[in-house]
């Protein structure tokens, strides 16, 4: 008998911060291009887009050296970023798209609102090591970290330090994105609410692939398999046969008079 591979369904999955990434960058990348930003391939496959002014840039880059896809970046000159946010391989495309459509929408607004003052940083305590500062979700599956005190921005804008740390589920298949210091406040902050946010997104999966997601992790298909038409198709088949069965004789029963009894003779005295 052929081998007959299993096809994907959809599934609605929720909270969405659990729900994995997918290969398919384009709605992440969309926002930008419709205002306006340039596109670009190198020989590997990693795209790049532009801004017009070349003051901010996506890159993504499934080539990379390391696990991280995104890299976004913006600066008051071409050479020189302000500030860095990275998304790993993990990271949901929603949580991403949630960024560039920020990102796009600031562009329009002009420098100020794209490469304006970032969050404060927490002070350290003079003669203490001081821990980061962490929120959490209210099911406490997404944290938000933040490192206080002075951080090199050679560090930061190179990604092997961040001011702010995002991340989210099992620790095998745990997800990571950062933010440098100078990140606009505005854009931190759809940023977080982007990461913290429980919607459910929709994935299509098949059954190992369900079964690979987190335990915190509810998977609802959205529409029937064919396999499961086939059986309410079948039960309701057999349900309206039975059901016209019966009223059939139901109404035989109720509409045709029963047949008179036999008449039976009497016979007279006998004589």
């Amino acid at each position: 008998m052929p081998y007959t591979p299993e096809k994907p369904r959809e599934y609605r999955v929720q909270p969405r911060y659990l729900a994995g990434s997918e290969a398919d960058a384009t709605d992440a990348i969309t926002p930008l291009l419709r205002a306006g930003w340039a596109a670009s391939n190198d020989e590997l496959g990693n795209a790049y887009v532009t801004a017009p002014d070349l003051t901010a840039r996506l890159a993504f880059l499934p080539e990379g050296q390391d696990s991280t896809l995104w890299k976004i970046s913006a600066g008051p000159e071409a050479t020189v970023p302000r500030w860095l946010v990275t998304f790993d391989d993990r990271v949901p495309n929603e949580i991403v798209q949630d960024f560039t459509t920020a990102l796009a929408d600031a562009y329009t607004q002009g420098p100020d609102a794209y490469l304006g003052p970032g969050k404060p940083a927490p002070r350290r305590v003079a003669g203490r090591r001081a821990e980061p500062i962490v929120v959490q979700s209210p099911d406490q599956l997404v944290t938000r970290s933040t490192r206080p005190g002075f951080l090199p921005h050679a560090e930061e804008m190179d990604d092997t330090s961040a001011r702010w740390l995002f991340e989210s589920g099992p620790p095998e298949r745990r997800w990571y994105a950062t933010a440098s210091s100078h990140v606009p406040a505005p854009l931190l902050e759809t940023l977080t609410a982007a990461a913290f946010d429980p919607a459910p997104v929709h994935r299509y999966l098949r059954r190992a692939e369900v079964a690979r997601l987190p335990a915190d992790a509810v998977a609802t298909p959205t529409v029937p398999s064919p396999l499961e038409v086939a059986r309410v198709r079948a039960a309701t088949s057999r349900s309206v046969t039975a059901t016209r069965t019966l009223a059939a004789a139901l109404a035989y029963t109720t509409s045709t008079p029963p047949p008179a009894p036999p008449r039976v003779a009497l016979a007279g005295p006998s004589r």
